[in-house]
C-alpha cells in the first residue's frame, strides 16, 4: 500500500478519523511499559512512541486481527534492529 500511496502509514498514525476509536488503544498504552523495561533502548520516550505508533497503525489496518498482547515484544525487537518507524520507498 505504500508504494501506490506515500502517505499511508502516518494516515493510519497521525490522519485516522477521531470518530473511530481504537478499542486496542488502552491495552497497547498499557504494553509499552512492560515492553523489555531493563533495555535502555526501551527507557526512551521516543522509542516507546515509535513503538505505539506501529503496534497502533497495525491494529487499525488489520482490524480483523487487531492487537494482541505480545505483539509488542515482536514489534520491538524488529524495532531495535530497524530503528525506524516506516521504510520509505
Amino acid at each position: 500500500m505504500m508504494e501506490f500511496n506515500k502517505n499511508y502509514y502516518s494516515d493510519l498514525v497521525d490522519n485516522y478519523p477521531d470518530s473511530i476509536a481504537s478499542p486496542y488503544l488502552n491495552q497497547i498504552c498499557l504494553d509499552l511499559d512492560r515492553t523489555f523495561p531493563q533495555d535502555p533502548f526501551f527507557q526512551e520516550q521516543n522509542n516507546l512512541n515509535k513503538l505505539k505508533n506501529i503496534l497502533l497503525a497495525f491494529s487499525r489496518r488489520e482490524t480483523t486481527i487487531g492487537y494482541c498482547q505480545g505483539f509488542n515484544f515482536i514489534v520491538g525487537k524488529i524495532l531495535k534492529v530497524c530503528e525506524s518507524e516506516v521504510i520509505k520507498f
